[in-house]
């Protein structure tokens, strides 16, 4: 195994590391953020504030430790980043769908996207088509099977961003044995 091989194995697994401790991070935010919008639904319940403070204090935590975990070498700026796309995303998203965890993943989701390390072939289109699947899928389940939509949602946000590097790893990988064996047949003949 090469020197570049063990690398790339070695950085793919602190991305999938930075993956899931972001999303158990995120789904304490988000938890905490839909508590807040349901209690607010109740005259007696309990406030919302501390529930929603609680929530929103915690999103930049979810960014650095997506970030500071997969070696993302800007983290300062990407948090900064990710942090301001995710509210330029949650709210228009939300006021669309007319509902808060349809902006809510697909906040998180636009925040993941910036503030996860990218490598030079990952793409942010791909990266940015996996979160629209996942806010497309939230606000359809939302519609057809609320429970799923409110569970599973936030659940599948950031795996998403890694599943689409993954796909954009296997097509480069392929790309390259394409190109391997167009070179080896051009020298044979």
């Amino acid at each position: 195994m090469t020197t570049d091989q063990t690398k790339s194995k070695r950085l793919a697994r602190q991305k999938w590391w930075a993956i899931a401790v972001g999303t158990t991070l995120m789904l304490a935010s988000y938890w905490a953020i839909v508590f807040a919008f349901v209690a607010s639904e109740f005259e007696d319940g309990p406030p919302p504030g501390p529930a929603l403070a609680f929530g929103l204090a915690l999103m930049p935590f979810v960014f650095v430790a997506l970030g500071a975990i997969s070696r993302q070498p800007e983290l300062g700026g990407a948090t900064v980043a990710a942090l301001l796309l995710a509210v330029a995303v949650a709210l228009p998203v939300s006021a669309l769908a007319r509902d808060a965890v349809t902006g809510l993943v697909a906040g998180f989701g636009a925040g993941g996207v910036v503030a996860l390390r990218r490598e030079v072939h990952h793409s942010w289109q791909a990266r940015s088509l996996a979160i629209v699947g996942v806010a497309t899928f939230t606000l359809v389940a939302l519609r057809l099977v609320p429970v799923l939509g409110v569970i599973a949602a936030p659940i599948i946000t950031f795996p998403s961003i890694g599943a689409a590097d993954l796909y954009v790893d296997s097509k480069s990988a392929q790309a390259g044995r394409e190109s391997e064996e167009s070179d080896e047949v051009g020298s044979e003949a």
